[in-house]
């Protein structure tokens, strides 16, 4: 499930290739991946919410909600450098994003092992791809994911998996002949 999944472009990238991947997200439109909405009683095997947590409110409340929902969080934000950057002046540290007010939650590496510690999960990481997991992780073998992920994954899988896109297209096809109206 991809929470936060913006227009569904993800999920439907994700389902062209053969994943069966499904949509959450309760401040955007899903445009690319309609029909496809995660049902409130599915339990996914992992949650990806990439450029999500940054805009969070209640991290600890929300971060607590998701990994209810799976314990497998596969998430991007990018870490609180050491020591803390400035917050103006010459050297500001971009990824504040003053200029839109959208980035209200950062995160050092230490705030979320202590989080995945406290939520009784595994932490993984790797530039700004960061994983929760209910199973410890290798974070060499982390690390190397995220590379091959980085340099064609997504074209494996085309040729490992069977796409989902022609499937998808029949079944919205036969909800709309079923449909009541």
């Amino acid at each position: 499930m991809d929470f936060g999944g913006g227009s569904g472009l993800l999920v439907r990238l994700l389902r062209d290739v053969g994943i069966e991947a499904l949509w959450q997200d309760e401040y955007c439109e899903n445009i690319f991946a309609r029909g496809f909405e995660w049902d409130y009683n599915a339990k996914p095997t992992l949650l990806t919410s990439f450029e999500v947590f940054e805009h969070l409110p209640n991290p600890m409340e929300q971060i607590s909600a998701m990994l209810e929902l799976c314990p497998n969080i596969l998430f991007s934000t990018e870490l609180l450098p050491c020591p803390i950057p400035q917050h103006q002046g010459k050297d500001i540290w971009w990824y504040y994003g003053f200029m839109h007010g959208q980035h209200i939650s950062f995160y050092a590496k230490e705030t979320l092992e202590h989080i995945a510690k406290q939520k009784g999960v595994f932490f993984s990481s790797h530039k700004g791809l960061h994983l929760f997991s209910q199973h410890k992780i290798n974070p060499y073998f982390f690390a190397a994911l995220v590379r091959f992920a980085d340099k064609g994954a997504f074209g494996i899988l085309k040729h490992l998996l069977q796409s989902k896109t022609f499937s998808d297209h029949q079944l919205l096809l036969s909800s709309l002949h079923h449909s009541p109206n």
